[in-house]
């Protein structure tokens, strides 16, 4: 093996290789994987999308899914993007856990 494969080279990132984005309303799930800097959309148990950031942020992904893509929003979230409050998103969060359908 060469040195520059990426499975040889000593990972030094403190961030873990897969970070969790959360569920859509379509019921796809949302996946960081900070080792190439892309989002994994899985649904059914397929990857359904890859994007490359490309420079751009998690942050930035996280908003357009929230703001800019039509008929599909967060329903469960487990990233709170840099505009939002972090102790508001986790009562929201917790306020949707704890609610009981009648």
């Amino acid at each position: 093996m060469k040195e520059s494969d990426t499975n040889v080279r000593k990972r030094t990132d403190p961030r873990p290789v897969y970070i969790e984005l959360g569920d859509d309303t379509d019921g796809a799930f949302h996946v960081y994987r900070t080792t190439d800097e892309t989002i994994h959309v899985v649904q059914g148990g397929e990857r359904v999308q890859k994007f490359v950031l490309n420079g751009r942020s998690v942050d930035d992904y996280v908003k357009f899914v929230r703001d800019d893509v039509e008929g599909r929003e967060w329903e469960n979230r487990r990233y709170v993007a840099d505009d939002e409050d972090p102790f508001a998103a986790l009562v929201d969060q917790l306020a949707d856990a704890t609610e009981v359908a009648a």
